[in-house]
């Protein structure tokens, strides 16, 4: 079963302060699902990337170190009675 991964928003908030001073603020959406089996929405708020597309790489590389986390999580998850 194959799953795939699609930015559907990436909102810019406007601006925020950080330690290098006034930086954009974004709101990036991804939407991930397996055939019509499974269907979920990430948002991901994040700060710093000046660009619509910069914003959607540094969104994606967190979305990609929680799901490698998600995964093993559920690798050693048991459902206790």
């Amino acid at each position: 079963m194959t799953v795939q991964i699609t930015p559907i928003s990436t909102q810019h908030t406007g601006m925020t302060v950080s330690a290098e001073g006034s930086v954009a603020a974004w709101h990036v959406t991804f939407q991930i699902h397996r055939d019509e089996s499974l269907r979920v929405a990430i948002s991901i708020p994040l700060s710093g990337p000046p660009t619509h597309q910069e914003a959607q790489q540094k969104a994606l590389k967190i979305l990609q170190s929680f799901l490698s986390d998600a995964c093993e999580a559920a690798k050693n998850y048991q459902i206790s009675n």
